[in-house]
């Protein structure tokens, strides 16, 4: 199965919430100054489009707000706004503008600048690619599987509420967890694998930066006068003024930073959420001819366990597990994750949550948030299978659509269904 061949394949549609547009009004006003765009970008980084925006707005990208980012290789579809002081700027323009790659409307004006907190979910057109009648069989049975739903025709899959590949970009080098190596303390590694270690998608200026600061490590002075002008360069300045490489590490982007940790927390949930699968499907009733009691999939960041519906505890409707954080107290605890946690630090070398600290610096640091533990994949439809005009003779496409909650993957739900 292969997915993204182009970017139309991969289609995401931001919905708001009702309340959140509730107070919106047609023009601008003391209640509502903040202008609302819906913007639309195809093969861009929701960055990217935005500064795009900015520029034919007028104004910096960093007065423009937006609740999240939106895939790359993908067609897709979100909302920003822009600040008050900037806003009455925009009045006059046209309510459309667009560029290569991008166009964005303005739908509105709100009481308030558009964050996460504004998003109810995304709604998903995927085509999967080079589809085989053995992979046919494998998405049918797989989402009958999965659906809580009357019929294939009205289905909702419920699966495991795992991170996506999305969540570890800073670990895309295969070589570990940038926050692995700063609970270590070993902040040389750290800083290696967050600006020296080159990846395979990396572009323009960023794979210039990283090629040169893998070749020439070390040489703090030549780099500090040869890399790129990019905010990652401050670290290398920092050395080559005598600078510790906590010091250097720590003059990296904060939103770098928090990425990494964030990273090694998202790894770590998905790390709990499997042992519980595990577990789970240890301690039911052998079926006969059934050789496992859940559905694997493989993942470049950890392999994914799924339960069938019919499967799943009651007990983890609605819950909710944590995100490993020195304020997640693990002594005495009985909650249902708690032996699946311990066992997640455990294989990292861990023996408890308050390990989970970065000497030295002040930020990034390690904050706890909940997270519910299985997601539903709403409307969950699949057309019939027909040929795929990209791949050979004998391959087939099929188009599956459904939405999602904010912070849910679509690629999760494609791992769940053998993806």
């Amino acid at each position: 199965m292969t997915i993204r061949r182009q970017p139309e394949d991969f289609v995401v549609i931001e919905r708001l919430l009702a309340s959140a547009m509730a107070g919106w009004r047609d023009a601008p006003g003391e209640e509502t100054p903040h202008a609302v765009y819906r913007l639309e970008k195809r093969s861009l980084t929701t960055p990217e489009a935005v500064s795009h925006l900015a520029k034919a707005l007028g104004t910096r990208a960093g007065l423009i707000e937006h609740g999240g980012l939106k895939d790359k290789h993908a067609c897709t579809t979100q909302h920003v706004s822009l600040r008050p002081e900037q806003a009455g700027r925009v009045r006059s323009l046209s309510a459309k503008v667009q560029g290569q790659g991008w166009s964005a409307e303005r739908i509105g004006w709100s009481g308030r600048a558009l964050d996460a907190s504004m998003i109810e979910g995304n709604e998903f057109v995927i085509v999967v690619r080079d589809l085989r009648p053995a992979d046919v069989d494998t998405l049918n049975a797989r989402a009958d599987l999965l659906n809580i739903g009357p019929s294939r025709s009205e289905a909702t899959l419920r699966i495991v509420n795992y991170f996506g590949a999305q969540r570890f970009g800073s670990a895309r080098h295969g070589q570990g967890f940038v926050a692995r190596a700063l609970i270590a303390g070993e902040f040389e590694r750290a800083l290696r694998l967050s600006i020296a270690t080159p990846a395979r998608k990396d572009m323009g200026r960023q794979r210039e930066f990283t090629r040169a600061a893998a070749t020439k490590w070390g040489q703090w002075e030549v780099l500090a006068r040869e890399l790129p002008a990019m905010p990652e360069r401050r670290a290398i300045e920092v050395l080559a003024r005598g600078g510790a490489m906590w010091e250097a590490y720590a003059a990296l982007p904060h939103a770098l930073t928090q990425m990494h940790v964030e990273a090694f927390q998202s790894h770590l949930w998905n790390a709990t959420a499997r042992r519980m699968v595990e577990a789970h499907a240890a301690s039911m009733k052998p079926v006969e001819g059934k050789a496992e009691a859940f559905l694997r999939a493989d993942d470049e960041f950890g392999e994914m366990l799924f339960l069938s519906a019919a499967d799943v505890p009651e007990a983890w409707n609605g819950l909710e597990v944590p995100t490993l954080s020195p304020e997640v107290r693990l002594a005495g605890c009985s909650s249902a994750w708690h032996a699946a946690a311990v066992a997640a630090l455990r294989d990292e070398g861990l023996a408890d949550t308050g390990e989970l600290r970065i000497e030295h610096v002040r930020r990034p640091t390690f904050g706890s948030a909940n997270r519910p533990l299985l997601t539903l994949a709403r409307g969950f439809a699949m057309s019939p299978p027909e040929r795929d005009e990209l791949g050979s003779a004998r391959a087939g496409k099929r188009t599956l659509r459904f939405a999602l909650p904010r912070g849910s993957y679509a690629t999760v739900v494609l791992r769940a269904l053998g993806q």
